[in-house]
């Protein structure tokens, strides 16, 4: 082939139909959701108009942030940046779900003075969420997942 044939060749190729080539994309951009955030539908629905206060957050504390943050209709990172703003460093879900695991754990007992004083440390670690467990209920928390192990364990054996 020659390299007139050549040229000939790659020019016939490289004819485009700008048409079917904007037809294409427009196809392609709704085919994975481009076309919706081009035209203005997602970010219109996950747009705030004002910032998030702490009285807000602080009421879907015992959700997990991402789950929480699909519900605000609010990204991830904006509710981590926010959260950092107002002094939250670290999401407070886990610890709040550990609370009151053993808060039910000890309902189970019957040891009323120890709920008592759990449900008080619920309320201040729901106000200020940075705040740590106290010794007592570091101690008590141990004493209870041991308890719970030794059962669990107790009771494997005899099955077998």
């Amino acid at each position: 082939m020659s390299r007139l044939e050549e040229f000939l060749t790659l020019e016939s190729l490289l004819e485009i139909d700008f048409v079917s080539l904007s037809s294409y994309a427009s196809f392609f951009a709704s085919a994975i959701g481009v076309a919706d955030d081009l035209a203005g539908t997602k970010d219109n629905e996950r747009k705030r108009s004002a910032p998030l206060e702490l009285e807000e957050i602080r009421k879907h504390f015992d959700v997990p942030i991402t789950k929480e943050a699909k519900e605000m209709k609010v990204g991830l990172t904006i509710l981590k940046k926010r959260s950092r703003e107002l002094k939250i460093m670290r999401w407070p879900h886990r610890k709040i779900r550990s609370l009151k695991s053993l808060i039910n754990n000890i309902k189970e007992m019957g040891l009323t003075n120890e709920i008592m004083m759990l449900e008080e440390h619920q309320r201040l670690l729901e106000k200020k969420p940075d705040m740590e467990f106290s010794e007592t209920t570091k101690k008590l928390r141990q004493a209870i997942f041991k308890a719970n192990y030794k059962k669990k364990r107790c009771l494997v054996a005899h099955h077998i």
